[in-house]
């Protein structure tokens, strides 16, 4: 099993909770752990899926389904509440709250989703548990298992991730410590998150019958191949009381349509290009292109296919199309990948360039042609791109990773030094954002070609502030004050 769902087993489910009755969320639930608790455990365990293999970096699907997560979020009754939505890589169809907001999504998932409005109906059933504060509830209602109790066995089982016998002894302590090994909410905390996500659906202006439509077709999946139902039935388990109650909501709720937007259908082929073998997605994409010749989406796949097949010939065609049919930032994108595929990074990049034109708000499209840029050989445009980009959003981590890279194809390498410290020091990677910086400048004393010494002032105090930060962080973890 994922080291995610590893995760989530951890913080969520203990053997004494399965038979227990939601307590009075008051006071209590609250002390016992409180948001900044939660908060700040939430983003220690995200340190740690920030470095899995596992973890997808992809600046398009991650803008978009924080996007989508806004619109839901924005239909609860704490709409100001700060949620972080991310991608796991795992073809099994699941998804998942953790503390502090952060709610995981499966690329299989994604791939299983007909409508924009089922997607949706799966985040605002994991938002309906933060905002109800389940977790809290959990924490409260057993007994001797504390804050630090939850985080060490975080780190124990993300640690072993990559060993099983490891995650093994770590499972064994979370036993010790009266932590089953199944992965379910208590019954009662599923039928409210089933009831306040169909209400945060509906106020969010999706259709609130695609969350009973998604769960309908899970279940009967699971009957049919009882022996491998989806990950999100073990993780959820469904009854028929729950599903009945959502569809008495839906027989008794007007019908409404919910239009999806381009970049669903576009990002769900993108995914489904990439699952099993290429051959069988190219196959399947041109299946789908020769049943349904206008639909963007299956033409996208088929490109994605063949750009993974390496036959970006074949996408050409595909590509002229396509763009006859839909004009989108990311549309733009894998056309310029077509170009870069048979031409060459330079002749791709004045398409992005344009294309930026077109669409200057758009986070992934300027991630694409900074790249671009570097692969043309041309940091000094890839340092203008990330300068500009920077203007408008000064606190972007994937930019100030980008502009590491530029300053180090530039030759400037204490300069990325102090871009990648300001990377790691956004992701919350206190420790690292130092260890680069006591390098870089380890170096540059040695050779003073490296920087002058305003430079180097600049350098060293930014590592005196990163240091003193991260003690801070150190003493907050242990007794809850700096050292």
């Amino acid at each position: 099993m994922r080291f995610v769902l590893l995760t989530f087993l951890v913080f969520l489910h203990a053997p004494a909770l399965a038979a227990l009755e939601l307590p009075d969320l008051g006071d209590p639930a609250r002390v016992a752990f409180s948001d900044e608790a939660e908060a700040r455990l939430g983003r220690e365990i995200m340190r740690q899926i920030r470095t899995s293999r596992d973890f997808v970096d992809d600046a398009v699907l991650v803008d978009y389904l924080n996007r989508l997560g806004e619109r839901v979020v924005a239909g609860s009754d704490d709409p100001r509440r700060r949620f972080e939505f991310f991608v796991v890589r795992d073809p099994t169809i699941n998804a998942f709250a953790l503390p502090g907001g952060y709610i995981g999504v499966h690329t299989g998932l994604l791939s299983a989703t007909r409508s924009e409005s089922e997607l949706a109906g799966v985040l605002a059933h994991e938002v309906a548990h933060v905002t109800q504060h389940h977790l809290a509830r959990m924490v409260h209602g057993s007994e001797g298992l504390g804050l630090a109790a939850l985080a060490g066995v975080a780190v124990a089982i993300l640690a072993a991730r990559s060993n099983p016998q490891l995650a093994n002894a770590a499972l064994a302590t979370t036993q010790a410590l009266g932590i089953q090994q199944q992965i379910d909410f208590t019954r009662a905390h599923e039928h409210e998150a089933d009831r306040v996500g169909y209400q945060i659906l509906d106020a969010a202006g999706f259709d609130p019958a695609g969350m009973a439509s998604f769960f309908e077709r899970l279940m009967a999946q699971g009957r049919l191949y009882d022996n491998s139902a989806p990950v999100y039935l073990r993780t959820h388990p469904l009854s028929h009381d729950r599903m009945a109650d959502l569809q008495n909501r839906v027989a008794q709720h007007p019908y409404r349509q919910s239009q999806d937007s381009p970049e669903f259908a576009l990002l769900r082929a993108q995914i489904q290009a990439h699952e099993g073998l290429v051959v069988e997605a190219v196959r399947r994409f041109k299946a789908q292109v020769a049943e349904q010749p206008k639909a963007p989406a299956a033409r996208y796949g088929l490109i994605e296919a063949s750009l993974r097949d390496n036959d970006a010939r074949a996408a050409l065609p595909q590509r002229e199309v396509l763009q006859r049919l839909l004009t989108t930032p990311l549309v733009a994108m894998q056309a310029a990948r077509v170009t870069a595929a048979l031409h060459g990074a330079a002749a791709a990049l004045p398409e992005l360039q344009a294309a930026l034109l077109r669409w200057p708000g758009d986070r992934a499209l300027g991630y694409a042609a900074i790249r671009m840029a570097l692969q043309a050989g041309q940091p000094q445009s890839a340092y203008a791109l990330v300068l500009e980009r920077q203007r408008t959003w000064p606190e972007d981590g994937v930019l100030w990773r980008l502009l590491a890279e530029t300053e180090m194809a530039r030759g400037r390498r204490l300069e990325s030094a102090l871009a990648q410290a300001e990377a790691y020091q956004r992701e919350g990677l206190l420790p690292a954002a130092v260890e680069v910086l006591q390098a870089a400048l380890r170096e540059a004393r040695q050779d003073r070609r490296q920087g002058d010494f305003y430079l180097l002032s600049i350098a060293e105090s930014r590592l005196n502030s990163l240091q003193e930060a991260s003690l801070r962080e150190r003493g907050e973890k242990g007794r809850g004050k700096p050292r």
